[in-house]
């Protein structure tokens, strides 16, 4: 019932809630209600275009961020643009305590915004032979598992808003990295998650054919059993 109405507040009654709704999206495995926001669902339930970038007249504005700034910046774009849609926020608990998820103060200072791409400034590009796009907080368990194998033939990109989809974002740091394998990677199972979402705006607008790096299909979002989730 609160996605229907979340979803439909700007399409069927033309009002403009700026409804700002922080959602559990741990993916940890203990429990459904907080291991997944069911993100796929709220994709879903937007009115994105699969063939076609998106404007800002999309009826919610969906995001998976990475850091402290980038919420901070979300929140303050929220109120002062001349427009209302409802934000959605997938908020994992683990990077409240994350040391990895950290901002400097000049981050949040004059000339700072939100960043709907966030590139890879750690690798060269000519040296890169594989990219993951991914979203939220599995881009710090990929940074780590570079770091482990000290990969330095690797780009990691975070789309940090999902919808409205960033085309001319996520398409100027592709170009960067010609000839490279492009995976899209999630923790959340095959079948859930943003993987239909960002592979098919990414085959019709990009002409980019994302491979798929994740978890396979499942039923449920926590198995509860945390040998098996992993």
């Amino acid at each position: 019932w609160y996605q229907r109405r979340v979803r439909e507040a700007v399409v069927s009654t033309q009002s403009t809630g700026g409804l700002v709704s922080l959602l559990p999206h741990g993916y940890d495995g203990n429990g459904p209600d907080h291991t997944s926001a069911r993100l796929e669902r709220w994709l879903q339930l937007s009115d994105s275009k699969e063939t076609s970038a998106d404007g800002d007249d999309i009826n919610v504005q969906v995001v998976n961020m990475t850091t402290p700034a980038q919420y901070f910046h979300a929140l303050r774009r929220q109120m002062i643009r001349p427009f209302r849609k409802p934000l959605i926020v997938m908020s994992p608990k683990a990077l409240l305590r994350s040391p990895d998820a950290v901002s400097t103060i000049g981050e949040f200072g004059p000339g700072s915004s939100f960043k709907r791409v966030i590139g890879d400034p750690t690798v060269q590009s000519n040296s890169v032979k594989r990219v993951l796009l991914c979203s939220g907080k599995h881009f710090y368990t990929l940074r780590n598992k570079r770091t482990e194998l000290n990969d330095s033939t690797t780009a990691i990109i975070r789309i940090e808003e999902l919808c409205p989809f960033p085309s001319s974002e996520v398409q100027a740091e592709l170009n960067k990295y010609t000839g490279a394998e492009m995976f899209w990677a999630q923790e959340e199972s095959r079948n859930g998650g943003a993987w239909s979402f960002v592979s098919t705006r990414a085959r019709n607008i990009l002409g980019h054919e994302l491979q798929y790096a994740g978890r396979k299909e499942c039923p449920a979002a926590a198995v509860g059993v945390s040998k098996v989730h992993a």
